[in-house]
């Protein structure tokens, strides 16, 4: 059982939450029409300009005729003067026609605008010349509309229960005799029949009859869906429905702006239903565009009907936008109050973040140095290391080349140590009297330097030839490992680039090594200063 309770109560918020968003769209739809209306009012101006140039251009009477009376039509729910206008123009010309009903329909249409513009007597006088019984079908149907139409006027303005009362009684007959002439079919014969239910008390038929026409006309852009949705707003109106009475005024109401009518009644009544729901604002501004619409249409009963609201509307938005100033103005001074506490606080804020800023400038600085000093020692802790490398490599071959040399010079005393035993002095002689064995301990030497050199750089002749013009590159003979010239800066990639230095190591002057440097330097393909940097750096 609870369960069943939680669904329906759900179901029925569910509803009511659709039924709001709906209505919420559809009264933003019609706000939007309501700022549209120049552009519609534009439209009709066009279609009225067409038919006028028609006319102008028009010399046959009947055609002439034609066109009053689609002018007419045009006009009796656009601008009631001009209607009246073309109405009296129309009667002028029928006298040139032989055709009795025109000339009836002429008269008729005079005394149409007469009444929807409160002129009652003249009304009667005008219709108390027709002949009801020599009217055709069509226009005993368009004589007991007037008549229906200028005593539903007569009883929403009677003031006496006994005046209603008999404006009912005739209101009533006249509801038949147009059911009598209207085609069963048409809509004309439905919203009579609806207004006699209504008048009936019978709403449910009421409803079921308009909601089966409403259904078939929506989607249609004409003013029957307006016609007949504002029949359906009167009959929730009458039974108390108000969510529902403003949705079909609402659909009414965009129905009479978009099609360019001024003479309405939805938007007006609209606006009444707003106001009492609290929506002022809305409200306000329907009533006034419904009281701009009559005044412009020279509808003279509507604006008597818009007056009976207008004011009590102005004066409550009034009231409201001088409640939403004084409110308004209370935000404003607490807003500048707020603007001043913000405004130190963002001074307050701007100068610590200034401090902070600073400090982050000091902070940048000391990385970057940090940077600098790291940079410096990654690189010599690079060169320490090549330099460990170098050391360890060179140290185990200086060791094997003493040792060596030690051997050899054993060998040298035993050789000299045998022959002088042996009285061999000019063999002694001969060993030691020639350049020989020094030339050739030299070579074994260079090559010795030469190939532990590369095995430490093996790519050294590559990177040194890629410093020199393609034309100038070096390439070693085939006995030589490294060429003099290579042989000097190989001993300054090791880090000695003393001239004399390299001189006494390789047994050459300073001259010949000062020589060789000057040969290379004339050969480079890049500047001097990179040519030092970037052999440093060969191998790396």
């Amino acid at each position: 059982m609870k369960k069943m309770l939680f669904l329906t109560g759900f179901c029925l918020l569910a509803l009511w939450t659709f039924g709001q968003r709906q209505e919420d769209t559809l009264l933003k739809l019609l706000d939007n029409t309501v700022r549209e209306r120049p552009h519609f009012t534009e439209i009709k101006e066009l279609r009225l300009d067409s038919l006028k140039t028609a006319l102008g251009a028009s010399n046959a009477i009947e055609d002439k005729y034609l066109l009053y009376n689609t002018l007419f039509n045009e006009y009796k729910h656009y601008n009631l003067d001009s209607a009246l206008l073309i109405a009296k123009k129309k009667n002028a010309i029928v006298g040139q026609l032989n055709n009795a009903q025109y000339q009836y329909e002429s008269r008729m249409n005079i005394a149409e605008i007469l009444g929807k513009m409160g002129m009652y007597r003249e009304t009667f006088d005008v219709l108390g010349q027709i002949r009801k019984n020599d009217l055709d079908k069509n226009q005993k149907r368009y004589y007991f509309h007037l008549y229906h139409s200028i005593y539903s006027l007569l009883l929403q303005n009677a003031l006496s229960q006994e005046e209603k009362e008999h404006y009912k009684k005739l209101l009533l007959c006249y509801k038949d005799s147009l059911l009598q002439v209207l085609d069963a079919q048409t809509l004309a014969y439905k919203l009579v029949m609806n207004g006699k239910l209504v008048e009936s008390g019978k709403y449910p038929e009421a409803l079921i009859l308009m909601t089966q026409y409403y259904d078939e006309y929506k989607g249609r852009t004409g003013a029957e869906i307006g016609t007949i949705a504002n029949g359906i707003a009167d009959i929730y109106e009458r039974k108390a429905i108000v969510d529902s009475q403003k949705k079909y005024l609402t659909i009414a109401a965009r129905a009479d702006l978009t099609n360019a009518v001024k003479s309405y009644i939805a938007l007006r009544k609209l606006a009444v239903v707003l106001y009492n729901e609290g929506d002022m604002e809305r409200a306000y501004t329907y009533i006034k565009c419904a009281m701009e619409d009559a005044s412009f249409a020279k509808a003279r009963f509507r604006m008597i009907e818009i007056s009976e609201a207008l004011p009590i509307i102005v004066a409550s938005y009034d009231n409201k936008m001088k409640e939403e100033k004084d409110t308004l103005f209370k935000y404003l001074v607490l807003i500048s109050v707020l603007s001043f506490i913000l405004l130190v606080c963002i001074a307050f804020i701007y100068k610590q973040l200034k401090k902070i800023s600073t400090a982050k400038q000091l902070i940048k600085k000391a990385n970057e140095d940090l940077m600098v000093i790291n940079a410096e020692l990654t690189e010599l802790n690079k060169k320490i290391v090549e330099s460990d490398h170098v050391k360890e490599v060179y140290i185990g071959y200086v060791f094997n080349l003493c040792s060596s040399y030690i051997n050899k010079l054993e060998n040298y005393r035993l050789i000299l140590n045998k022959k002088l035993k042996a009285r061999q002095i000019d063999e002694a002689l001969k060993i030691t009297g020639g350049a020989g064995l020094v030339t050739n301990e030299l070579k074994e030497f260079f090559q010795n330097f030469d190939a532990v050199f590369l095995n430490l750089y093996p790519n050294f002749i590559d990177e040194f030839n890629g410093l020199l013009k393609t034309e100038e590159r070096i390439v070693p003979r085939a006995d030589d490992i490294l060429t003099p010239e290579l042989r000097v800066y190989a001993l300054t990639r090791l880090g000695i680039s003393d001239s004399s230095k390299i001189a006494d190591f390789l047994h050459y002057s300073p001259q010949t090594v000062y020589n060789y440097k000057l040969k290379i330097k004339n050969k480079l393909a890049i500047s001097k200063d990179d040519f030092s940097r970037k052999v440093l750096r060969i191998g790396r």
